[in-house]
């Protein structure tokens, strides 16, 4: 029963999706749900997302408001210029925590990491070097130079 529900709702979403695209010909009196070779496509609010988009009638005008090559190549430049600075920024962060993570295994007397149960398991001190080793590279991949 937990299985039919889903099943039937998947299947009523995709016979949704379907249905309302309509190809006619002979101006309009002649209307499918099936595209046909000469037939207009007629847009609906629902569009089927595996139908190919229509085709332009000959001689139709380009659509107004369309993005020229210019205007383009500059949106590009801009979202690059975006993700670059979001780029920058995460690794400033990533270096900012990475460092202070190695400064405070450095400082630490003790270092111990969680069990299971939530308990405490101290490293011994070949385990805490360990550790503070594998801190210091960590650093120096993020941040891109030795510490401090």
């Amino acid at each position: 029963m937990r299985l039919l529900l889903p099943i039937a709702l998947l299947g009523l979403m995709s016979g949704a999706a379907t249905a309302g695209d309509i190809y006619c010909l002979k101006q309009g009196k002649d209307c499918s749900d099936r595209p046909a070779p000469g037939a207009e496509y007629i847009r609906t609010q629902q569009h089927r997302p595996d139908a190919p988009p229509p085709e332009p009638a000959p001689g139709a005008k380009p659509a107004t408001g369309s993005v020229t090559p210019g205007a383009q190549a500059a949106a590009t430049a801009n979202a690059r210029q975006a993700v670059q600075k979001d780029v920058d920024q995460t690794r400033t962060e990533q270096c900012k925590k990475d460092r202070e993570t190695y400064q405070q295994s450095l400082q630490a007397r003790r270092i111990y990491r969680t069990n299971k149960d939530g308990e405490r398991e101290y490293l011994s001190e070949t385990e805490a070097d360990q550790m503070r080793l594998n801190a210091r590279i960590t650093m120096e991949q993020s941040c891109g130079s030795a510490g401090p």
